[in-house]
Parts: structure tokens; C-alpha cells; sequence
């Protein structure tokens, strides 16, 4: 994954206020999007922890709560996790895929 992913991100906080996000969840959301491919993200929490200077755990509870809010969707394949984005970009707005 070196280098495969843009170095910054998009996170439309006027959006994502009415969830009711930590600063922490919107960041790790942000990495999300910007490693998705076709709205698919393969990183590990290791490497998300890694990337943004986060414990483990806190990247795992960010991603529980980024599930519970409809955000992403994960899905465990064999020995690998695909998270999936349920964000769709609309001009400079965003949508929440349901």
C-alpha cells in the first residue's frame, strides 16, 4: 500500500457533524476515502495506525463506530477485510449510500 494513497483528506464536516464524529473518527474516515479504490479499502488497522499515529485499538473502535453510523460496511473474506465506503461524492457535497 506505500504510496498508494492520496496525501490528504476530504472530510466534509459540515456533513458529518450531524453524526455526531470525534475529530479521531473523521480523520480515520478520511483515510478511508482516500484508499479506496471503487469505494473498497483493504488497509489493516495496523496500517491505518501506522498512517495516522493511532493505537490500534483506537482505530478499531473509530471503525465500530463509522460501521454503527451506516459510514462504511465491512466484510471479512477468507484471511482478508475489505471496508467498504457507503460515501458518495456529489459535486462538493457527499452522500450516505443506505
Amino acid at each position: 500500500m506505500k504510496g498508494n494513497y492520496m496525501k490528504y483528506a476530504i472530510v466534509p464536516l459540515s456533513d458529518l457533524k450531524k453524526l455526531e464524529l470525534n475529530s479521531t473518527d473523521k480523520l480515520v474516515m478520511g483515510m478511508i476515502v482516500s484508499l479506496c479504490i471503487k469505494r473498497v479499502c483493504i488497509a489493516t488497522n495496523k496500517y491505518l495506525s501506522q498512517q495516522l499515529e493511532l493505537s490500534t485499538r483506537t482505530i478499531s473502535k473509530s471503525l465500530s463506530k463509522l460501521s454503527n453510523k451506516n459510514l462504511i460496511f465491512i466484510k471479512y473474506e477468507k484471511d482478508n477485510r475489505k471496508i467498504y465506503s457507503n460515501i458518495v461524492w456529489n459535486d462538493s457535497s457527499m452522500d450516505i449510500k443506505e
